[in-house]
Order: C-alpha cells, then structure tokens, then sequence
C-alpha cells in the first residue's frame, strides 16, 4: 500500500500546482499555448505541463533524472489526473472536510494573489494619522482593587487582584473584566474611582501609577502599518468578492 501511495502521489505537487493554475487563471489572460502530449476524459495534458512536473521532479532529487523521467512524469500525471476526475465524481472536495477546507482555503489565496495588496506611502501615512493610538503601543497600569458583596458594605482585595507592579491594558482586562479594566483606563495617576455594581458585587478601583506610551513616528511604525494596511486590504478583497457571488447565487435560507 505504502509503494502504492508513493507510486501515485509521485507528481501530486506538480498536479496540484497544475490544477490551479488551471482554476485559477486570471479570466482576463489567456493561458499559454503549449503543444498537449496526453488526453484523459477530454482533459489536456500539455507539454508545459509536463515541464512543470520534471521541475518538480529535479527539485526534489539529489541525482539529475534518468532518460525515462519524462514518460515517468507523464504516467504520473495521467494518474494524478484519473485521481482526480474520480474524486470530482464522487464529490470529495465538497464531502471531505479536509478536501473541502483545502479547496476553500486555495480559493482565497487565489483571491488575494490577484489583489492589490501594495499600499502606496501616502496611503500608509494617512492610516498612521488616523490611528496613532495603535501603534503607540499600551497604557501600562499600577492599580488597587477593593471589592465586595452587593449587599454588604465592605470592600476587600479580592484573591484575584492583579500583580503589585506595572501591567498592560490587555493583561489588566484578563484580571478584571473588559468593563472595569475601561474604568481603570479611564483614571489618572492616583485616581480613584466611584464605587461601581457590576453582577452581584461592588467594586472600586484607584490607579497607584500609570505609563502612557511615548507616540511613536510613522518612520518608526513603518512594517507595522503596512502590515495592517495589507490586513485590511486583504479582508476588503475577500469580502468584495464574496459579496459579489452572493449576488450571483441564488441563496435560500431555510425558516425556523
């Protein structure tokens, strides 16, 4: 079994790599003429596909290939190919989950390859103005939390108080709760809070020290813009196109 799957799976990556290329062209672009060497069920083999596959073939061995590696990648091919129009038969890129997610996620490589996903430096400078918050890194806080029941009057430190030193926003929310973590965010250096109810207990917090990031420069947050900048241009691109088969398709959804 073992010999079987290397057998067939021998010109798998050069299948794969042909399969997309062949789902994925750009509409707007012919493919490249190329004489074909093979026909199965009506599909073409062409000799540049066949050139894809000896690449892949010569990158993958230590040794230069034998004079029959050409007729080798080509029943390999063959195979690869009958493999394939067998599993569209039996409709295992929509029946098996990890074909299926495989499929899916080609799919959207295929959509951001084709993206125009290069920002130019105006651009970058203007997200950077509009968003220096989220690049100047966190707000780092010292606080003391007292809290009690609701019906009672005392306030203690709870077992759960946060560590006697400088943390930041994001860890200080995993000690108290997004919403008196916003509370404490919201406090100078020395501040207390009014007592607040939050569920079945009273609390009430003062910031013993508190560090606001220096504003970094833009030259300084480069990489980093860019990088949320193709994010977001990606997520665009995704959801523009998804948006445009949902037009497309007809979509029914089932009531309760």
């Amino acid at each position: 079994m073992a010999d079987a799957r290397a057998y067939c799976l021998a010109g798998a990556a050069a299948g794969a790599l042909l399969a997309m290329v062949s789902l994925f062209w750009p509409a707007s672009q012919d493919r490249p003429v190329s004489p074909v060497v093979a026909r199965i069920n009506g599909h073409l083999i062409t000799d540049a596909d066949l050139q894809l596959a000896l690449d892949a073939m010569a990158r993958d061995s230590r040794n230069v290939l034998p004079e029959d590696a050409s007729d080798y990648a080509l029943a390999r091919l063959i195979d690869e190919e009958l493999l394939y129009q067998r599993a569209i038969e039996l409709d295992l890129p929509r029946n098996a989950s990890t074909i299926r997610r495989s499929v899916v996620i080609a799919m959207i490589d295929s959509i951001l390859a084709r993206a125009d996903l290069e920002p130019t430096d105006a651009e970058l400078r203007a997200l950077f103005a509009a968003e220096p918050e989220r690049f100047s890194g966190e707000v780092l806080l010292r606080i003391d939390w007292r809290s009690g029941p609701a019906a009672g009057n005392g306030l203690m430190r709870p077992a759960s108080h946060p560590p006697d030193r400088l943390i930041s926003a994001s860890d200080l929310r995993r000690y108290l709760g997004a919403e008196l973590a916003q509370s404490a965010l919201a406090l100078a250096a020395g501040e207390t809070m009014d007592i607040v109810t939050a569920g079945e207990r009273r609390h009430q917090l003062t910031v013993i020290e508190r560090v606001d990031p220096v504003p970094a420069g833009f030259d300084q947050q480069r990489d980093a813009v860019t990088a949320l900048w193709r994010e977001r241009g990606e997520e665009a691109a995704l959801e523009s196109y998804l948006a445009d088969l949902r037009d497309r398709a007809s979509i029914a959804i089932q009531a309760d």
